[in-house]
């Protein structure tokens, strides 16, 4: 018996072993990929960042944070400012509006199903397709929009020349794009509550809004924060819209990070303002995301 238990135990460290072996070997090809494609290229860029160069790579000269300044100096301050308006505004009219439209789908409303399909069109459809019909649709003299304007006796806009217009067309562009995408997150997580306590309440004479403040809102808080932190993202890294729409005017007013990225890197090839740009830019997301995941955290121990 004292024998038989060792061989035992060996047999299963070595089948343990193998086992281990066998997940890392399905683990190996996403960590390495993980590694190439991420990790990688976000050192070279930090790197890169306290560099001077062209966009290649060769002749690069050690500057410290002198891109950082040259940076915020020649424009990339403002660049921030407009990043953080559209992100803003971007954040807010999703989040409300898939909120609404998933309690609407959610409430069984007649008619209601047949609604679904048109939220995931905007996701599936490419990109620069749709910039270039809003493009048609805000043009200054022959689009539809100012049309309707003028057929209601209102002054016609030039949404691509006035600042003002201009962001709040690109806003209004990117809310279209992905407020299905958090219809769909919204709507399944409504899908994973109770219903028979839903039910129970409205049995009991509780309304629509006391049922979702006191019972829905509660209990979407945690899917609310991790769709804020896609949102938010999404927001931070936004570039089709603008440079299909307005290519960062008028006088910089859409000029959104990413954009100002592409714009000094591979228009007027400056890689160095670029990298910095980039590297704060990711700084910046980091800190955000991080402190959306922290609130989430203190509202888990809360609960």
């Amino acid at each position: 018996m004292v024998s038989r238990r060792p061989r035992a135990a060996a047999r299963r460290s070595r089948a343990d072993r193998r086992t281990w072996g066998l997940a890392y070997l399905f683990v190996a090809p996403t960590v390495l990929l993980t590694v190439v494609f991420s990790i990688v290229p976000l050192v070279m860029l930090g790197w890169r960042s306290l560099h001077k160069g062209n966009v290649f790579g060769t002749s690069l000269r050690f500057v410290g944070l002198r891109n950082y300044k040259d940076m915020l100096a020649e424009g990339g301050g403002r660049t921030l400012g407009v990043t953080a308006e559209y992100t803003v505004a971007f954040v807010l009219l999703t989040m409300l509006l898939g909120l609404g439209l998933a309690l609407l789908l959610n409430a069984r409303v007649p008619g209601t199903r047949r609604l679904r399909a048109p939220f995931i069109i905007p996701l599936v459809v490419p990109a620069v397709a749709t910039a270039l019909i809003w493009s048609n649709l805000f043009a200054p003299r022959f689009g539809l929009v100012n049309r309707l304007l003028s057929g209601l006796g209102l002054d016609e806009v030039d949404f691509m020349s006035r600042p003002g217009p201009a962001l709040a067309m690109v806003v209004l562009f990117g809310t279209w794009q992905f407020f299905g995408q958090n219809v769909i997150l919204y709507l399944a997580a409504l899908k994973t509550l109770p219903q028979d306590v839903m039910e129970a309440a409205s049995v009991d004479g509780a309304g629509g809004w006391q049922r979702f403040r006191h019972m829905q809102w509660p209990m979407l808080r945690r899917n609310t924060l991790l769709i804020l932190v896609v949102t938010t993202l999404t927001g931070l890294q936004t570039f089709t819209q603008i440079y299909v729409l307005t290519s960062g005017g008028p006088d910089g007013a859409t000029r959104t990070a990413l954009y100002y990225v592409y714009d000094d890197g591979f228009a007027k090839f400056d890689a160095g303002r670029a990298d910095a740009m980039g590297m704060l830019l990711f700084l910046i997301s980091l800190v955000v995301t991080g402190l959306q995941i922290a609130m989430l955290g203190r509202r888990d121990d809360r609960a």
